[in-house]
């Protein structure tokens, strides 16, 4: 286990994902700079949703097989470049062009990065991975808040300074003294194996039941992060306070990811995927359903039992392929949330035809397959890890 390596692994998310997560604010102005319709906003989402997470298994699959240590300071420039030069686009084309790019910077970094901590952790894999995810998640939080402080009260020629951290950590990354960007290149699992651990086949009934459980996991988290403050709305509660309990929800689940990484590397990943998909169920049920001051304790206690288990299938996918730890990381990172966010939409259409009520529940309710997925995970993985959980 190596420390700084770790944090900067852990800063380096941070950063990524708060530079793209400037864009829904930035949104609001550029819509009215350039007059845009809903559909030209939706569509530099999409942009950004499919360059940054759909195409991560093109960058773990050559991870996996050249020197791409270069990707993760790299990556981290290059977000934070395209997303802070997207308030000085002269029009809409140019500015769809740099959302695109800075996606680009965002699928080179998670799984190189992923590699990386996946390699560093030791035995405490879970932890680790969990503390990288807590990164993203934070990041996540910080972006409109970043947004807000520099298009809103700056104006939107002040999203350059973005470039400064990203500039700050490619320095410190790229001439830190270690060799840990070279790492799993010779060796790309960090694993002393046989030749016969080399030949084990591809175990794609576990590996596709964990990508199902991200992409549903994914779609639940993205659709709460949508609909729910319009939910609670409804209800006759403010946006401003619905909007407090949604950091509350994404506060609970980042603390639960941390602490159920920790958990997995003692009792087992399917354990904690298995356990989070139970509880989760029953406790948005009783915060779609309750009342009064409940509602802020149910809203981060739903949150936790959804994200608990946030790091775990995606360490657990790279156990189940410790041969292509960078194919593993971006088929779960990318292709599981990038397709589990577009379910969005799924959830928006049943809410014009159900109600939002409905489809509160139909997200709520969603977990119960996870549970049936978790069956089709076979008990042991190839790789012979210290802690042998899986």
């Amino acid at each position: 286990m190596e420390k700084i390596p770790l944090i900067l692994m852990f800063l380096g998310h941070v950063c990524v994902d708060a530079s793209q997560g400037i864009l829904p604010v930035a949104l609001v102005k550029l819509k009215e700079l350039f007059a845009l319709s809903y559909f030209q906003v939706g569509l530099m989402t999409m942009v950004l949703n499919v360059t940054a997470s759909v195409i991560q298994p093109i960058f773990g699959y050559l991870s996996d097989r050249m020197y791409t240590g270069w990707f993760i300071p790299v990556g981290i420039l290059w977000a934070s470049l395209t997303m802070g030069l997207i308030g000085w686009a002269p029009n809409y084309p140019l500015a769809l062009l740099l959302v695109g790019f800075a996606g680009l910077g965002t699928a080179a970094f998670h799984p190189r990065a992923m590699i990386t901590v996946y390699l560093l952790s030791g035995n405490r894999r879970g932890l680790f991975g969990a503390f990288f995810f807590m990164g993203g998640n934070l990041g996540f939080a910080l972006g409109p808040t970043l947004g807000s402080f520099i298009v809103v009260g700056l104006g939107l020629h002040a999203t350059p300074l973005l470039i400064l951290p990203g500039a700050v950590l490619f320095i410190i990354i790229t001439f830190y003294a270690g060799d840990f960007l070279k790492r799993g290149v010779m060796d790309r699992t960090g694993l002393r194996q046989g030749r016969h651990e080399e030949a084990l086949p591809v175990p794609w009934l576990s590996l596709t039941a964990v990508c199902l459980i991200v992409t549903l996991r994914s779609w639940i988290y993205m659709g709460f992060i949508t609909y729910l403050p319009l939910y609670l709305k409804s209800r006759g509660i403010p946006l401003k306070i619905g909007g407090l309990m949604l950091t509350v929800y994404l506060v609970g689940g980042a603390v639960a990811g941390l602490y159920g990484g920790y958990v997995s590397d003692r009792i087992g990943r399917r354990k904690v995927i298995a356990a989070s998909m139970l509880l989760c169920p029953l406790l948005t049920a009783l915060f779609i359903t309750g009342e009064g001051g409940w509602l802020w304790f149910l809203a981060g206690a739903s949150g936790a039992a959804l994200l608990a288990s946030f790091s775990v299938t995606i360490i657990l996918a790279q156990e189940l392929l410790p041969r292509h730890l960078g194919l593993a990381s971006g088929l779960v990172l990318g292709l599981g949330f990038g397709t589990g966010g577009m379910g969005t939409a799924l959830s928006g259409y049943l809410a014009d035809k159900i109600g939002l009520y409905g489809s509160m529940w139909v997200l709520a309710l969603a977990p119960i397959l996870g549970v049936i997925l978790v069956a089709l995970i076979r008990k042991e993985t190839p790789s012979a890890d210290n802690s042998g959980r899986t």
